[in-house]
């Protein structure tokens, strides 16, 4: 967990993202990753894609900022009454995997992006990814919203 923020003290919170990290990083692969980044840590490519899916599973508010020059997404959710920023690909930057602290304080600049701004790429590799994660109702859920998308561009 990131020690550079405060952290919230709900172990089976943090039990669970750490489990949703581990599931999915079992199924990371170049194909599930974004193009263009360059990295050696698992998750190098994934924000987006995980980014979706965590907000497909807990709810909450899918979050950007620049790190390191570069987009990053992540989520905002809601723990014991309080908003909580969670980083599940930080490892990509350097950082703990896994990382939660009160609002902006992982990264500044955080702004808040609605579903609308994910490309359908984003959500076909969330799709790929939760599928061979073994989540496929998450899957389904996002394959319903991609086609909904297509229809409503027609």
């Amino acid at each position: 967990m990131n020690t550079r923020a405060t952290l919230i003290d709900d172990v089976p919170f943090r039990t669970a993202i750490r489990n949703l990290r581990d599931q999915l990083e079992r199924s990371f692969s170049p194909d599930t990753a974004a193009s263009g980044f360059s990295g050696t840590a698992p998750s190098t490519g994934h924000c987006a894609a995980v980014s979706t899916i965590v907000n497909q599973v807990m709810g909450g508010e899918l979050i950007s900022a620049k790190v390191a020059g570069l987009s990053h997404w992540f989520n905002r959710v809601q723990v014991g009454g309080q908003d909580m920023d969670v980083d599940l690909t930080g490892d990509q930057f350097g950082f703990d995997a896994v990382q939660m602290a009160a609002v902006g304080e992982l990264y500044p600049g955080t702004r808040v992006r609605p579903f609308a701004d994910l490309n359908a790429e984003t959500i076909s590799r969330a799709i790929l990814l939760a599928e061979r994660s073994g989540l496929a109702a998450i899957a389904r859920s996002l394959q319903k919203a991609l086609e909904k998308r297509s229809l409503d561009a027609e």
